[in-house]
């Protein structure tokens, strides 16, 4: 008799942690709210919203209590390698009409191995759109997963399920070292439903699904205007900080996804009601956003640029690295030492998956694969060279011989924990340093830029 997907796994049992961890070192930040929600008195379906191929299963990865199971779209399950890789991280494929009439059928299976998932005690987590999305907008769901959840009630019997709805927000899409944040919910309770679920099955379906759409929407950040998206979206980002200067809220990620939200409910809300000004509004954004482009600028550094001060404040540590670098040969050797142990951090694989990957949606999830990958390859090989030479030329801090290939991988996760922060902290050196470049040689058009920016904040 095969295993069943949700047994025991020595392999995944080892593999796991490292994908968490790796999951975490993506992130600069990576916030979890919400964890008193998961219930421990029944068995309980994940619904995330989805906006990321891999990154949200990822994501329920981290704060599940138990190893969790995923369903996936059909198609990718169709090399046999690839299946067989999906199906040891515990993924079911789940197939829809587009994989033909006559693979509708095979998912009568996929449904009794779901349910004997949640029978057995373990979390299931299916998509709640049943498909990405690369906006921050809730899509109509499917019915799959309530029909999964009533079969599975019926067998439960008395002993409860719950659907959690479970929010989940990225701060970018497509570049490592951005935050993520984790929103669960209250958790929906399936045996109010029943009563409908044997009477009238696609009457009890819509109920559920109406059920979840309406808790998951306030967990995510939901910009319903589909007309005018791209402009709220955009006021969400730079307007962040002044909101949260008026509101008294510390700069934290957690923060920021809270006054997105704020944000682009309010934008909603005038746009259903038509409030006066909120096209002249609309209107003052896309002039912003194409004078942003025009000067290749991102839409933030206007109202978060630093101060010319701070700027100078944050290059002496810069300068005096460098100097240390050039100048003294310790100093230059720990800095190559620390380097060669962890140089992942600073290869531009974003760049790659974005000429390569024509989904968007799928970018960041092979992204994080390139480096997921390259990052074990590279503490392998590491520790090898280093045991096997450390005593040799690295004498001159202390002759431990191979243990040097223990303090390499060891740098080498102490540096995946830090290398969000260092990057995050270089680049923003190098916006600041750009920004204040185009204060001087471009004067006049930042002098209208700044004013368009101003515009917005009165308009709001």
């Amino acid at each position: 008799m095969s295993k069943a997907i949700q047994d025991n796994n020595v392999l995944y049992n080892i593999l796991s942690p490292l994908v968490q961890f790796g999951t975490r070192c993506h992130y600069q930040r990576f916030d979890v709210h919400g964890m008193e929600n998961l219930p421990t008195d029944g068995a309980y379906i994940i619904a995330p919203c989805h906006q990321q191929a891999l990154m949200e299963p990822l994501a329920v990865l981290n704060f599940a209590p138990k190893p969790p199971v995923f369903l996936a779209r059909a198609d990718i399950f169709e090399n046999p390698t690839i299946r067989a890789i999906l199906t040891f991280l515990k993924i079911l494929p789940v197939y829809r009409i587009r994989d033909g009439q006559s693979n509708l059928s095979k998912n009568n299976d996929i449904f009794d191995r779901s349910r004997d998932v949640l029978l057995d005690g373990f979390p299931l987590c299916l998509m709640a759109e049943g498909r990405h999305n690369n906006r921050h907008h809730l899509l109509p769901m499917g019915k799959g997963m309530f029909r999964i959840a009533g079969e599975t009630q019926i067998k439960l019997g008395d002993h409860p399920l719950y659907i959690v709805p479970t929010g989940i927000d990225f701060d970018e899409y497509e570049r490592p070292y951005s935050n993520l944040v984790v929103n669960i919910g209250k958790p929906i309770p399936v045996q109010p439903f029943m009563q409908d679920f044997r009477d009238n099955e696609p009457v009890a379906l819509n109920a559920m699904r109406e059920a979840l759409s309406t808790a998951l929407s306030p967990l995510m950040h939901d910009i319903r205007d589909e007309e005018h998206y791209e402009e709220i979206f955009t006021l969400c980002n730079v307007l962040n900080g002044m909101v949260r200067k008026r509101e008294g809220m510390k700069n934290t990620a957690w923060n920021r996804f809270l006054v997105r939200q704020k944000v682009s409910l309010d934008l909603d809300r005038r746009s259903v009601e038509q409030s006066a000004g909120f096209d002249t509004l609309m209107t003052e954004t896309r002039d912003f956003k194409r004078q942003c482009e025009s000067l290749r600028l991102r839409e933030r550094m206007v109202p978060e640029h630093w101060s010319f001060g701070t700027l100078m404040l944050a290059l002496l540590p810069l300068a005096a690295l460098i100097a240390g670098i050039i100048v003294v040969p310790q100093v230059r050797w720990l800095f190559f030492f620390w380097l060669i142990c962890y140089p992942i951090p600073f290869l531009p694989t974003h760049l790659l998956t974005r000429k390569l990957i024509a989904d968007s949606q799928f970018r960041s999830s092979v992204n994080f694969g390139i480096r997921f990958i390259l990052s074990i390859i590279y503490a392998f090989v590491i520790g090898i060279v280093m045991a096997c030479t450390g005593g040799a030329w690295m004498s001159r801090l202390a002759d431990i011989g191979a243990w040097w290939g223990v303090v390499a991988v060891a740098l080498l996760h102490i540096e995946a924990v830090l290398a969000g922060p260092t990057i995050n902290a270089l680049k923003s050196i190098g916006r600041n340093i750009r920004y204040w470049w185009l204060r001087m040689v471009k004067c006049r058009k930042m002098k209208t830029l700044e004013a368009s920016y101003k515009k917005l904040e009165e308009l709001f």
